[in-house]
């Protein structure tokens, strides 16, 4: 597997859906293996490896459950703020947002592996301003290339460039 150079650790999340895409930026419940291991403690099943809310002891590792926000950049919104917009400026939002998250479905689905699994490169992860959600650096992998995954959708048009601050990118524009 290439991956770009980098001094960051790299962290493994999977997801058990195609659905836990929320949005064009937004992946929910990612399974992030933290501490791998390699087989069961004798005499534990599978049903007793519940530890924590949010954090889970699998036959592989130990893994923290969490959503993970794309960082750097910002995609169209699912549900828009309405303020003073027209309807049809809150539709073509609703309609880029939801080619977002297809774009982004699609992407993580070229690159399962396999088996299927949903598998992807976490770098850079820091907490995010809204409580429970991480921001970070997403890369897809497969037969030896790497996709950045902000880089993929800055290219399809798809999301513009976004520091964390205010937004100011009108994504209903015509």
């Amino acid at each position: 597997m290439l991956l770009p150079e980098s001094s960051a650790p790299i962290y493994y999340g999977t997801i058990d859906s195609i659905n836990n895409v929320y949005d064009g930026d937004t992946i929910r419940d990612v399974a992030i293996l933290i501490y791998p291991f390699y087989s069961l403690t004798p005499g534990m099943s599978e049903a007793q490896l519940t530890l924590w809310p949010g954090i889970e002891r699998r036959a592989d590792g130990i893994y923290s459950i969490t959503d993970i926000r794309i960082a750097g950049i910002d995609t169209p919104e699912k549900r828009p703020i309405r303020g003073d917009r027209t309807e049809a400026s809150i539709q073509r939002e609703k309609a880029r947002a939801e080619a977002a998250t297809d774009f982004l479905k699609q992407l993580l689905l070229d690159n399962s592996k396999a088996d299927g699994t949903l598998g992807f490169v976490i770098q850079n992860p820091e907490q995010d301003k809204y409580a429970g959600r991480i921001v970070a650096d997403v890369i897809c992998f497969k037969e030896g290339v790497s996709t950045d995954v902000a880089k993929a959708l800055l290219a399809a048009g798809h999301a513009v460039v976004y520091d964390g601050g205010t937004k100011t990118h009108d994504w209903g524009a015509e």
